[in-house]
């Protein structure tokens, strides 16, 4: 099937919430299994296919509209509950007992989800440019620049190549209205993994015991590492166990800049773990 969020073939299911869940799939002679999500697979798709050459990769389309059963106490969606809920049901659907998830920037929510409520599933998580907040933002230049100086200078500073920039711009536009329906709170959860638990010290302490082996990858010139660098640095400290890594002079968007080698650093983190 063909789907504006997947470039390439496309698959869906049905959850048991009644939820369709659309997913592209890759590496299917691979028994190990990678999930991976996020808004949309376009640019992606060069990582997926790279992560694809030792594993069967499934890339899970996480919704940014309609009803959720997970809310917050006024009634509004929980968007990261929702996701990890939903990550775990497109698991078990499929019949994927343990597999390895990995998440880039707002696809990392739903692997702290599963961190926090089933971890028996996860033999290890790749959390790339993000990190749960446990500190005050120490700066807000993603924002300040997208409303100062408009979106393409945003992709300018998120990105080293600026072919990428059109990459960009024409996922976007084979979106279409796909990229236009956002539920007003859907940012505010992709931004803030720590969300998933009730309370800061809630999150921190679980942290501070995880048996999930962890990887942090961050580009040195990534926005949103400093914006968030003090909580970044923070949880590089307190998460038992984690592995983490600054690649020099790379930004946000490492899937368009170097996807093969956010693949390597998967594959050399895993390696690792199973070595151990």
């Amino acid at each position: 099937m063909k789907n504006r969020k997947i470039k390439g073939e496309a698959k869906s299911v049905m959850l048991p919430n009644g939820q369709e869940v659309v997913y592209c799939e890759r590496g299917a002679e691979h028994e190990e299994v990678m999930i991976m999500g996020a808004f949309y697979f376009h640019t992606a798709m060069p990582m997926i296919e790279s992560l694809s050459e030792r594993f069967h990769v499934y890339g899970v389309v996480m919704r940014i509209s309609g009803e959720s059963d997970q809310k917050n106490a006024d009634g509004t969606v929980h968007w990261g509950n929702t996701w990890g809920k939903e990550m775990y049901e497109f698991a078990q659907v499929m019949g994927i007992k343990k597999f390895h998830y990995l998440g880039k920037c707002h696809s990392t929510v739903p692997g702290w989800w599963l961190v926090k409520n089933h971890p028996e599933l996860l033999i290890d998580f790749c959390s790339f440019y993000m990190a749960p907040h446990l500190k005050p933002q120490t700066a807000n230049e993603w924002f300040d620049t997208l409303e100062k100086k408009g979106p393409w200078a945003l992709m300018s500073k998120a990105m080293r190549k600026k072919s990428g920039i059109f990459k960009k711009m024409i996922e976007l536009a084979s979106l279409g209205k796909a990229a236009k329906q956002l539920d007003a709170s859907v940012g505010k959860y992709a931004s803030s993994p720590e969300l998933v638990w009730d309370s800061l010290e809630e999150c921190e302490a679980d942290l501070r015991q995880l048996d999930v082996p962890v990887y942090f990858l961050f580009g040195s010139e990534d926005i949103v590492f400093h914006d968030h660098y003090d909580s970044t640095m923070y949880a590089k400290e307190i998460v038992r166990g984690a592995k983490f890594t600054i690649l020099p002079g790379e930004r946000h968007l490492l899937e368009l800049d170097c996807p093969e080698r956010v693949a390597e650093e998967a594959f050399a983190f895993i390696d690792e773990v199973k070595n151990k």
